[in-house]
Protein backbone atom coordinates (compact mmCIF):
# COMPACT_ATOMS: atom_id res chain seq x y z
CA UNK A 1 0.00 0.00 0.00
CA UNK A 2 2.71 2.35 1.09
CA UNK A 3 4.86 1.49 -2.24
CA UNK A 4 1.85 2.10 -4.03
CA UNK A 5 1.17 5.72 -2.65
CA UNK A 6 4.77 6.73 -3.04
CA UNK A 7 4.59 5.59 -6.80
CA UNK A 8 1.46 7.41 -7.40
CA UNK A 9 2.93 10.66 -5.58
CA UNK A 10 6.06 10.59 -7.26
CA UNK A 11 4.06 9.63 -10.80
CA UNK A 12 1.83 12.37 -9.57
CA UNK A 13 5.11 15.33 -9.25
CA UNK A 14 6.64 14.23 -12.03
CA UNK A 15 3.87 15.36 -14.21
CA UNK A 16 3.80 18.76 -12.71
CA UNK A 17 7.28 18.61 -13.25
CA UNK A 18 6.71 18.75 -17.18
CA UNK A 19 3.87 20.93 -16.75
CA UNK A 20 5.33 23.35 -15.13
CA UNK A 21 8.61 23.21 -17.17
CA UNK A 22 8.30 26.74 -18.43
CA UNK A 23 8.27 27.95 -14.45
CA UNK A 24 11.25 27.09 -13.76
CA UNK A 25 11.99 27.74 -10.13
CA UNK A 26 8.62 25.66 -9.46
CA UNK A 27 10.05 22.90 -11.76
CA UNK A 28 13.27 23.15 -9.75
CA UNK A 29 11.46 23.08 -6.06
CA UNK A 30 9.03 19.83 -7.95
CA UNK A 31 12.44 17.95 -8.92
CA UNK A 32 14.21 18.42 -5.80
CA UNK A 33 10.59 17.19 -3.57
CA UNK A 34 10.61 14.22 -5.82
CA UNK A 35 14.47 13.41 -5.16
CA UNK A 36 13.90 14.10 -1.38
CA UNK A 37 10.92 12.01 -1.44
CA UNK A 38 12.18 9.09 -3.35
CA UNK A 39 15.87 9.09 -0.98
CA UNK A 40 13.66 9.00 1.92
CA UNK A 41 11.50 6.46 0.53
CA UNK A 42 14.75 4.72 -0.15
CA UNK A 43 16.26 5.13 3.55
CA UNK A 44 12.93 3.77 5.01
CA UNK A 45 12.61 0.59 2.75
CA UNK A 46 15.71 0.07 3.65
CA UNK A 47 15.57 0.25 7.50
CA UNK A 48 12.14 -1.99 7.04
CA UNK A 49 14.67 -4.36 5.67
CA UNK A 50 17.03 -4.64 8.20
CA UNK A 51 14.79 -4.56 11.23
CA UNK A 52 13.24 -7.67 9.46
CA UNK A 53 16.43 -9.17 9.44
CA UNK A 54 17.53 -8.59 12.52
CA UNK A 55 14.17 -10.04 14.03
CA UNK A 56 14.83 -13.40 12.39
CA UNK A 57 18.37 -13.62 13.85
CA UNK A 58 17.98 -12.05 17.26
CA UNK A 59 17.33 -15.50 19.20
CA UNK A 60 20.38 -17.27 16.98
CA UNK A 61 24.13 -17.03 17.69
CA UNK A 62 25.45 -14.77 14.88
CA UNK A 63 28.17 -14.93 13.02
CA UNK A 64 28.49 -12.43 10.98
CA UNK A 65 26.01 -9.60 11.91
CA UNK A 66 23.85 -8.08 9.60
CA UNK A 67 25.94 -6.12 6.85
CA UNK A 68 24.37 -3.81 4.13
CA UNK A 69 25.32 -5.23 0.61
CA UNK A 70 25.06 -4.99 -3.41
CA UNK A 71 23.36 -7.39 -4.84
CA UNK A 72 24.29 -8.43 -8.16
CA UNK A 73 22.93 -12.08 -9.32
CA UNK A 74 21.31 -15.46 -8.57
CA UNK A 75 22.61 -18.01 -10.83
CA UNK A 76 18.98 -19.66 -11.24
CA UNK A 77 17.44 -16.56 -12.62
CA UNK A 78 19.84 -16.61 -15.85
CA UNK A 79 21.20 -14.14 -17.49
CA UNK A 80 18.72 -11.35 -17.05
CA UNK A 81 19.24 -10.17 -14.09
CA UNK A 82 18.43 -7.20 -11.61
CA UNK A 83 21.09 -5.60 -9.04
CA UNK A 84 20.11 -3.75 -5.60
CA UNK A 85 21.18 -2.78 -2.52
CA UNK A 86 20.36 -5.10 0.43
CA UNK A 87 21.01 -6.76 3.58
CA UNK A 88 22.68 -10.15 4.35
CA UNK A 89 23.36 -11.87 7.91
CA UNK A 90 24.58 -15.09 9.15
CA UNK A 91 24.04 -17.12 12.14
CA UNK A 92 24.77 -20.68 12.84
CA UNK A 93 21.63 -22.07 11.75
CA UNK A 94 21.02 -19.62 8.77
CA UNK A 95 22.01 -17.13 6.12
CA UNK A 96 19.85 -14.62 5.21
CA UNK A 97 19.66 -12.26 2.45
CA UNK A 98 17.13 -9.97 1.43
CA UNK A 99 16.59 -7.23 -1.11
CA UNK A 100 15.24 -3.41 -0.05
CA UNK A 101 13.29 -2.72 -3.38
CA UNK A 102 12.49 -5.54 -4.91
CA UNK A 103 10.65 -8.53 -3.21
CA UNK A 104 13.65 -11.21 -3.38
CA UNK A 105 14.41 -12.91 0.22
CA UNK A 106 16.93 -16.15 0.12
CA UNK A 107 17.55 -18.06 3.63
CA UNK A 108 19.68 -21.23 3.12
CA UNK A 109 20.17 -23.41 6.57
CA UNK A 110 23.97 -23.42 6.60
CA UNK A 111 24.10 -27.20 6.11
CA UNK A 112 23.27 -26.28 2.76
CA UNK A 113 25.70 -24.13 2.34
CA UNK A 114 28.60 -25.38 -0.25
CA UNK A 115 31.27 -23.25 0.31
CA UNK A 116 32.10 -18.87 -1.10
CA UNK A 117 34.43 -17.65 -3.80
CA UNK A 118 35.50 -14.45 -5.58
CA UNK A 119 34.53 -14.20 -9.09
CA UNK A 120 34.81 -11.68 -11.60
CA UNK A 121 31.45 -13.13 -13.45
CA UNK A 122 28.40 -14.80 -12.73
CA UNK A 123 25.54 -15.43 -15.73
CA UNK A 124 25.64 -12.40 -17.57
CA UNK A 125 26.64 -9.92 -14.50
CA UNK A 126 29.99 -8.70 -14.67
CA UNK A 127 30.98 -5.82 -12.61
CA UNK A 128 34.54 -4.15 -12.46
CA UNK A 129 34.65 -5.37 -9.04
CA UNK A 130 35.16 -8.81 -7.58
CA UNK A 131 32.17 -10.37 -6.40
CA UNK A 132 31.50 -13.21 -3.41
CA UNK A 133 29.82 -15.74 -4.73
CA UNK A 134 27.76 -18.08 -2.27
CA UNK A 135 26.89 -21.25 -3.38
CA UNK A 136 24.26 -23.40 -1.98
CA UNK A 137 21.59 -26.31 -2.62
CA UNK A 138 17.97 -24.57 -3.12
CA UNK A 139 14.87 -25.24 -2.12
CA UNK A 140 14.23 -27.45 -5.21
CA UNK A 141 17.58 -29.68 -4.18
CA UNK A 142 19.49 -28.12 -7.00
CA UNK A 143 22.91 -26.39 -7.35
CA UNK A 144 22.52 -22.20 -7.03
CA UNK A 145 24.56 -19.31 -5.84
CA UNK A 146 24.51 -15.59 -5.43
CA UNK A 147 26.55 -12.64 -6.29
CA UNK A 148 27.25 -10.06 -3.86
CA UNK A 149 29.83 -7.20 -2.94
CA UNK A 150 30.08 -7.07 0.66
CA UNK A 151 32.68 -4.63 2.68
CA UNK A 152 35.11 -7.65 3.89
CA UNK A 153 34.74 -10.34 0.77
CA UNK A 154 37.20 -11.91 2.20
CA UNK A 155 36.32 -12.25 5.76
CA UNK A 156 32.77 -13.65 4.34
CA UNK A 157 34.23 -16.15 1.95
CA UNK A 158 36.52 -17.83 4.90
CA UNK A 159 33.70 -17.59 7.35
CA UNK A 160 31.31 -19.45 4.42
CA UNK A 161 34.10 -22.19 4.10
CA UNK A 162 34.50 -22.53 7.71
CA UNK A 163 30.42 -23.80 8.26
CA UNK A 164 30.59 -25.81 5.02
CA UNK A 165 33.67 -27.52 6.11
CA UNK A 166 32.08 -28.03 9.64
CA UNK A 167 29.06 -29.81 8.25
Amino acid sequence: MKTALALSINALLLALTFLFMSHMYIAILIGVSLLVWFFYFLWRRQQLVMARIEEKIKDQKVIMPTEHIMFRAVESSGYSQTSGMGYIALTEDFLYFELALLDLVITVPTTKLQGAELVRRLNGVSPIKKMLRIIFTNENGENDSIAINVKDMEHWKKTISNICRKT
